[in-house]
């Protein structure tokens, strides 16, 4: 077996891709643009999420694939995301760019974030940005892998949560939640893929995997949640009956959620779902003159050389499992759980939204 990159979901792969129905990335796009249109999103925003959401199903990351069309859909109906709202720019400076959401869709607002960050980065040769006030924002390694194609380092990091519901990440050694997932992300330029980005939650999961894996039924790994009534389990549904996630690695994940949450929180104010802080460098600024693409890449190269373990056929860089199942899927299409199939049928028929191409009814 492949080793695991950052960002691959532990409840599916490319591996298990070969089994019931697959839809086309384009069909499903363009579904999902349609319904989120018809929740109220402009045109642009709708297509920007979709692609983003899609985009993430392609790359084996279905925890914020697909399964999120209901409950974009959900969050829209129930008031905690404004659809019609627009991102606006309240602080810009050279270095710095302050974006408040405007209680929209999170998407939208970090794709623009991230563009202006890697812009004045390349000016500056450093920039910081700050994103607050805005729902869900997907997968954050893809703003990430966008800095890095402008030739820039990034980090990336989200918290701010514990104030917003129910915090459902425990601190080491605890059993009540006092934070949310908070992820870090870093990526630069270079390796098989073009990108290395490491895109990881300082909790033993992400939410988003334990929903997909809700919605398939998949046991989880022991040492992930604990129920309500404190005790170790791999049933998904115990973490949404009043159960916790626990701290990626114990108190080092514990650590590095806690910072994100004093970030975004402490410093970047009232969170909506959660604050992001953005940091960009121009790694030609950053470098000592020489060439150092070629250092990095041949550094890869000879990583990607090296003797697997045993159970391992090779040694891959973080992101090559995601670029590999892109592949697959754009083969074979996006395999679709019926449980999520079902439920997304069911927003298009209540929105009155057609699905040119795709199938009308369950799956069988």
């Amino acid at each position: 077996m492949a080793s695991a990159g950052a960002g691959t979901d532990v409840t599916a792969g490319p591996e298990s891709d070969h089994d019931g129905l697959h839809l086309d990335a384009d069909l499903l796009e363009t579904l999902g643009a349609r319904l989120l249109s018809a929740a109220g999103m402009s045109d642009h925003s709708a297509r920007s999420v979709s692609k983003h959401v899609v985009g993430n199903s392609l790359l084996g990351v279905d925890s914020h694939g697909i399964v999120r069309f209901p409950q974009y859909l959900e969050l829209i109906s129930a008031g905690s995301i404004d659809p019609a709202a627009e991102a606006v720019v309240v602080t810009d400076q050279p270095a710095f760019t302050r974006i408040d959401g405007q209680a929209g869709h999170g998407v939208p607002a970090m794709i623009r974030l991230a563009e202006y960050t890697a812009n004045k980065a390349r000016s500056a040769g450093m920039a910081t940005g700050a994103l607050i006030n805005c729902g869900h924002t997907g997968r954050i390694g893809a703003y990430a892998e966008t800095i890095a194609g402008q030739g820039c380092f990034a980090l990336i990091i989200g918290g701010g949560g514990h104030t917003r519901g129910n915090p459902k990440v425990a601190p080491y050694g605890g059993r009540e939640g006092i934070m949310g997932t908070n992820p870090y992300t870093l990526a630069l330029p270079g390796g098989p893929t073009g990108a290395v980005v490491v895109d990881f939650a300082t909790s033993t999961i992400a939410q988003g995997k334990l929903l997909a894996a809700s919605k398939t039924r998949t046991p989880l790994p022991p040492g992930m949640i604990l129920d309500r009534a404190g005790r170790p389990s791999t049933d998904a549904a115990d973490y949404y009956a009043g159960g916790v996630l626990l701290p990626a690695a114990g108190p080092k994940g514990y650590g590095l959620g806690l910072i994100g949450e004093l970030l975004a929180h402490g410093v970047l104010g009232q969170s909506r779902a959660l604050n992001w802080l953005v940091v960009a460098l121009d790694l030609t600024t950053l470098s000592d003159g020489g060439d150092f693409q070629t250092r990095i890449d041949d550094y890869l190269s000879w990583v990607k050389s090296r003797d697997p373990a045993d159970g391992f056929d090779e040694i891959l860089i973080p992101g090559e499992p995601e670029y590999r199942c892109r592949e697959v899927r754009q083969h074979l299409g996006i395999p679709v759980a019926e449980e999520i199939w079902e439920e997304i049928l069911g927003w298009a028929e209540r929105s009155g939204v057609e699905w040119d191409g795709l199938p009308k009814g369950p799956l069988q």
